[in-house]
């Protein structure tokens, strides 16, 4: 499930604001800096922060299941535009959306979402807004497992996915359960007086020695790289 995965690895204990710096400084790189060599170092640094992390790489590749066909996808698109050029534009696109899928989900993976709210608060992200960023990620193991129910369900009634077709029986489903929870979800805390422009968070995290060390790294970062 893509959810916080509770472990004692040192990228867990690394403060929430830090995490949330590093990974919006890794994907301005990987977006400006889109060439094969960046790419490739990248990789090299996701595995590695996966490794620091105690998280197997099996763990995001059975979560997102399917939709791993999405990163490959640039590929095919590219050859078709070009043939000449189009799998080495295709790589490097299809290696982009890996790096920027793995970091996103191990920021997911190694951060309660209590911390994560915290960071976006401190960070002057508008409250409303990372309020619902927060719900938003609670939400995934959720629509995760109505989409295995739903999975089961149509293969019981006889349902097979064809390769390259779009899976309207289990999308149209997901849509109806994760409109209605959302609906129910309003009510909740519409009947609780809650105000989206009224929402008071207290930010109690504290920053250690590493963070410090991290955070004066990265200016030295961007320096190497433009």
């Amino acid at each position: 499930m893509i959810s916080f995965i509770p472990k004692s690895s040192p990228i867990h204990r690394i403060d929430a604001r830090v995490k949330l710096l590093y990974l919006l400084s890794f994907l301005t790189i990987l977006i400006v800096k889109q060439s094969l060599p960046v790419l490739i170092i990248f990789s090299l640094l996701t595995l590695l922060l996966y490794i620091t992390s105690s998280i197997p790489l099996t763990q995001p590749l059975r979560d997102l299941g399917a939709g791993w066909i999405f990163v490959f996808l640039p590929v095919p698109l590219h050859m078709l535009i070009n043939l000449q050029t189009g799998l080495y534009y295709g790589a490097i696109s299809s290696v982009f959306t890996l790096n920027l899928i793995l970091l996103s989900l191990l920021g997911i993976y190694t951060t309660d979402v209590e911390s994560i709210l915290q960071a976006l608060v401190f960070l002057k992200v508008p409250s409303e807004l990372a309020f619902m960023l927060t719900v938003s990620i609670r939400f995934l193991p959720v629509v995760q497992e109505r989409l295995n129910q739903i999975r089961i369900s149509q293969a019981v009634r006889g349902y097979e996915l064809a390769p390259f077709s779009l899976p309207i029986p289990l999308i149209v489903p997901l849509l109806h359960s994760s409109l209605k929870r959302a609906e129910e979800l309003a009510i909740s805390l519409e009947s609780r007086g809650f105000d989206p422009e009224n929402i008071h968070i207290h930010v109690n995290i504290r920053l250690g020695p590493v963070d410090y060390l991290l955070l004066l790294l990265l200016p030295l970062l961007f320096s190497l790289v433009f």
